[in-house]
């Protein structure tokens, strides 16, 4: 059993070790990873610490992502669709299973998890997810990527190298190939339609992710707190909350960012640029979510939709605020008093009774 004056983590290599080679011991049993924030949710096993709680029957997960599983056990929550025939699926290992069936259309199967993909290179591009590989590094932070994509939008956040601009609407783009597909935006040329709500999109790959919305499929879960997000790459920020990571610095000012995009949203309190605009009634925004969020006022648009009453809201965050009313969760915490809220906003005007 460890002391309580001894670290939980101990890195396994020198301090010069690139990023990505650097694992992560437990200081009880040994077990390396790749990642802190996995070393974090491992360490339960030792302390036998089990945070998370069935609003329900009240039984204790040590992984948020148990205790949802479990959950919908109660609410009968089928999150898991089978990309193939859309049947819905309680449990991720179900739907895989279930895929099996469709392996004419899936043709090159995982051995390790048994996911199938409809190419070869799809094949290979998932193995590096269960080898960690990532064989392409940026050269200035030393951070890695399984993906060559990725690493390049990560290189130009770091060298602001955005050469190709749109004269329509002036925003500029890291290659001409992103600039050309950017122009469609502007000619309207959409040929995939969501069969729910009509929405076109240029890009098969940007409708799936959007189809998510209707299905309130969230695949990709943070190994530490549980949460759930619609793509990859969001997680991929938010598992930055857990390891303090801020690779992205202003050089205005010197503070240091998760995301490349909270720096450039950041870069406009300097300069006060607000750059997207109201393609109806013409308000300005220094973010790009905040103007689409505000179109859905125009356009009556609410993409999310409660899976419980059905009713619907103009952005995720509301749907998530919106139900807690059916699961009676209270995440907001006063760390005076210790009362318990549902909203973020009841827990701030209570904290003001404090300060009196």
């Amino acid at each position: 059993r460890t002391k309580l004056g001894t670290p939980l983590i101990k890195a396994i290599v020198e301090e010069n070790t690139p990023f990505q080679f650097r694992t992560f011991a437990c200081s009880v049993c040994h077990k390396k990873f790749n990642q802190k924030a996995n070393l974090l949710v491992h360490f339960r096993v030792h302390t036998g610490e089990r945070p998370f709680k069935c609003t329900i029957c009240h039984k204790g997960f040590s992984h948020k992502g148990h205790m949802q599983r479990h959950k919908r056990i109660h609410t009968n929550e089928r999150p898991f669709v089978c990309v193939v025939c859309h049947k819905r699926f309680n449990r991720k290992d179900h739907v895989l299973s279930h895929m099996k069936s469709h392996s004419k259309e899936l043709p090159y199967p995982c051995q390790i998890c048994y996911k199938r993909y409809q190419s070869n290179r799809d094949l290979e591009v998932h193995h590096r997810s269960h080898s960690g590989e990532r064989p392409f590094v940026c050269s200035v932070c030393h951070k890695g990527f399984s993906h060559k994509g990725n690493f390049k939008v990560h290189f130009m956040s770091h060298n602001e190298m955005h050469p190709y601009q749109c004269n329509i609407c002036k925003k500029k783009l890291t290659s001409k190939q992103n600039l050309m597909l950017h122009y469609l935006n502007h000619i309207h040329v959409k040929e995939y339609n969501c069969s729910v709500c009509n929405k076109s999109f240029n890009h098969k790959g940007n409708l799936k992710v959007h189809f998510r919305i209707h299905t309130g499929e969230r695949p990709f879960q943070c190994p530490v707190c549980g949460k759930r997000f619609v793509r990859k790459g969001n997680m991929r920020k938010h598992e930055r909350i857990h390891t303090k990571e801020r690779p992205y610095k202003c050089h205005i000012c010197n503070k240091t960012f998760y995301s490349s995009s909270n720096l450039s949203a950041h870069k406009r309190t300097h300069t006060k640029e607000k750059p997207f605009s109201c393609y109806q009634c013409g308000v300005k925004f220094s973010r790009k979510g905040d103007v689409v969020k505000h179109e859905r006022i125009h356009t009556k648009e609410r993409p999310y939709v409660c899976d419980v009453c059905n009713k619907a809201f103009y952005s995720s965050s509301n749907l998530s605020a919106h139900k807690r009313t059916h699961t009676k969760e209270k995440p907001f915490s006063c760390n005076h008093c210790g009362k318990k809220f549902a909203q973020n906003s009841h827990l701030k005007a209570h904290f003001l009774k404090h300060l009196q």
